[in-house]
Formats: C-alpha cells, structure tokens, sequence
C-alpha cells in the first residue's frame, strides 16, 4: 500500500466543512463526454427532495452474471437512490486547462439545463426550492500533459485539497492521443471488409504521431496524460474522496473512461520495457488498456476497507461508446470549413451506425455519459466486491430509436494483465514520488 502525506483526513484550513454538499470533479469537462457527464448530472440531481434519482436504477444488462439470478425484475424499474431531504448542493468542478472554455461550457450547460427546469414546469413538476441558489458550477485549471507547476497535476491537487473539505465523486474523463489523420486506403478498405459499424467503433485507420513527447520532452506524450496524469489524480485526492460524508446519496468513487479500443493486444510483447509508449506506432489504445489495469489495481487497494471506520472507494472503468465529440480533430485537417464537412460526414456515419443496429454508437456526448454516470451512481449491492474477480466495467449499449443501456463488460485480459498492472503502477509511483520531490512536496 502507498502513504503519502496527502492521506491525513484533517480537514484543510482553508477548506469549509460542508456536509450535506456534493461535490464532484470532471477532467475534460468542456466537451466531449465530460460535458455529457456534467449535464447528466444537473439533471438527476436537481429534483425536490423524496423524488427518486433516475441514473441510481439498476439495470439487468449492467449486472454481472452471477447477480442477474438475484434480480427482482418487479423492483427493476426503480431507482434505488432519492434526493434526501434536506437536498443536497452540488459543487460540479470543470478541470481543463483553458478558461475561457471552462467558462463556454458554464453557460452552455446553465443554457441546457434551465430549457430542462422549464420542460419540467410545463409538465407540471414539482420545483426545486434553492437547487439554483445552492449550485456552483466553477474552474480549476489543469495541464494533463505536466505533473508540476502551479497548473500541472500536483499543483491542481494541492489546490484541490487547500479549498475543498471533500470530493465525492472524480470523473477521470479527459484524454487524448497524438493524431495525424487518416490512412483514406486503410479507410475505404475496413469500411469494406469489415462494414461500416466495427469501422466506426475499432478504427485501423487513424494515423498516430510515433514517438510523441511532452511538452517538456521528458516522457511519452499520450502515456503522460492518459495515464500518469489520472494515477497521480487518484493517488493525491484519494484522501478527499474518503472524506465524503456518509450522510450523501452516493459513495465516493473514481470513474475512469476507458475505450472501446482498450484491448490487451495492443500492448508490445515486452510493455514494461517502453511503458511511456514512446516507440509505439499507435499509442491511444495502449494507453487506455494500461489506465484499465492500473484503476483494476486502484480498486483493490480502496475498494476493501483498510482499517475500521475507513471510507471504500470504488475505482471502476467505462467505455462510454462512440459519439461526435471534436476529439479527433487534429486527423481532420486545418482548414476550418472542410474540417466541418467532414465533421458532419463524421456525425451521420455514427447515427447510420446506430440505425444498422450498433450497440457502440450512442452518438450524443450526453448518452454515452450514461453508463459513466451510472458507475458512480448505482448501489454497492450490485457490484461485484472489489477483491472478488474477474475486473468488472461498464459500457454503453447504444438502441436503434434512443433508449440507451448500460452493459457490463470485463477488462480485457485481467489474468493475463494483473501482474502487469503491478508493474504499471510501479512505473507511475516512481514517477510521481520524483515529480513530489521536485515540487517540494516530500
């Protein structure tokens, strides 16, 4: 097990204790799923006390088989979680890099989510008293590609645990790979063979940047920021997440968005010789399987009780699916009015994907959010246990007309993969203890 002296669960000094308020950080949260995942939670959490939370539902397709016997199909359809009375505040914290974008996806999600509250007045709802009031949407800058500086991840960490007395839940949603563009050979040629659907969802297509590196040009560029970035999260606010009051409808938990791509054959044969991934001629989906087996390894350590009283925190993975997110601009060319041409070639070849019946093409940000949000949401009952294998996650299944479910998958490999995720975690720990040492924090 690894200390650091960020585990004290002393309450910061500047930090103001605020039980009955949840608080909930999203990384990447100006696009994308973490945009997804910030409107899906103004909308389950803002109904007046007593009202069931939709998202806690439990769903027969996100069980694992050996639960499914279990399942009372007539309480199926109910939430297992309410809105407690007095209602909860929800602090929602938008880290990425740039404000200005932060400040874009405030409004646009204050936009949204106040058309949401009129739609529900029409229909004759019952209003919640103050939830406006209460709410705080804000800023905290961060720079996934550099562990220090007072905007890298340890300075975003700190900062974190000087003003807030709790995290309750941290969506490690951002991420990135170092695109090019499109081998369009490669492109007709699967769409061909393989039909459009599995071209869509496990693209051979997309060209890589080999050998991308940091800003800083001290480590691997998408091993950095998909991988370093979330281990160092998880270790530094860990101490935040156990301070979650009990009294909360939700345990504290860490959700890692993971990758329809995230398969163990992506790794080389020998990965702990080139774990930064630097000689990779494809690094994203060797990152994400890598972010996989580490959280794997997160969640045995937190997610069984250490010593009495301490607080479980899940650590669980999701593939949210495929949808129309501008994450794969930098392969779509720089010349703005073909890159939107594309961009809606791109949108209606993902909805013709779902039509031909598609489970991995939810399409909107805010649906392939949903089984992102149900990991953080749903009850510890339907959960396998933390030291109980095989490593369960969760994923999207995408319906033809909408109706979006969540499925349950398991990380891919987790046999094979257990002791690797050691050594993974080894790697990054080392790496973490030296960037400490470099701030001054050891």
């Amino acid at each position: 097990m690894v200390s650091t002296r960020s585990g004290s669960s002393k309450l910061p000094d500047g930090a103001e204790r605020d039980d009955n308020r949840i608080i909930v950080v999203v990384t990447g949260a100006n696009s994308g799923f973490g945009l997804g995942i910030c409107q899906q939670l103004l909308y389950n959490l803002s109904f007046p006390p007593g009202t069931p939370i939709p998202i806690s539902t439990p769903q027969l397709t996100a069980l694992p088989p050996s639960l499914r016997s279990e399942f009372d199909a007539e309480s199926a359809q109910k939430p297992t979680e309410q809105i407690p009375n007095p209602p909860p505040t929800l602090t929602l914290i938008l880290a990425c890099r740039s404000r200005s974008k932060a400040e874009l996806a405030r409004e646009i999600l204050l936009e949204k989510h106040e058309k949401d509250l009129i739609e529900r007045r029409k229909r004759g709802e019952k209003e919640r008293s103050g939830w406006k009031e209460g709410l705080k949407i804000v800023w905290e800058g961060v720079d996934l590609d550099n562990p220090g500086g007072g905007n890298g991840v340890l300075g975003f960490c700190e900062s974190l645990k000087s003003k807030y007395p709790h995290i309750t839940t941290l969506y490690l949603n951002a991420g990135m790979g170092a695109f090019s563009g499109l081998d369009w050979i490669d492109f007709f040629k699967q769409n061909i063979l393989e039909g459009l659907p599995n071209a869509q969802s496990r693209p051979t297509y997309n060209l890589e940047i080999k050998g991308a590196m940091s800003a800083d040009g001290e480590r691997g560029l998408v091993w950095g920021t998909n991988v370093l970035a979330p281990y160092i999260m998880v270790r530094e606010l860990i101490s935040l997440l156990k301070r979650s009051p009990e009294k909360l409808p939700f345990s504290p938990r860490i959700i890692y968005t993971s990758s329809l791509t995230s398969d163990f054959s992506k790794l080389s044969s020998n990965p702990l010789d080139d774990y930064q991934l630097i000689n990779y001629e494809k690094s994203y989906s060797a990152s994400k399987i890598m972010g996989d087996l580490i959280m794997t390894q997160f969640d045995k350590e937190y997610g069984n009780s250490q010593q009495e009283g301490e607080r479980i925190v899940r650590v669980l993975t999701v593939d949210p699916g495929c949808v129309c997110t501008n994450f794969f601009a930098g392969g779509m060319g720089m010349i703005l009015w073909w890159a939107k041409v594309k961009f809606f070639f791109y949108w209606i070849s993902f909805y013709i994907c779902r039509l031909l019946g598609s489970t991995h093409h939810p399409v909107y940000a805010d649906q392939g959010a949903l089984p992102i949000l149900y990991a953080a949401s749903i009850s510890d009952k339907n959960l396998l246990p933390a030291a109980k294998n095989p490593a369960q996650r969760f994923a999207v299944i995408s319906k033809r007309w909408g109706n979006t479910q969540v499925g349950y998958e398991e990380v891919d490999n987790w046999e094979q993969g257990e002791e690797l995720g050691k050594g993974f975690v080894e790697a990054c720990e080392v790496y973490r203890k030296e960037w400490r040492r470099r701030e001054g924090l050891e």
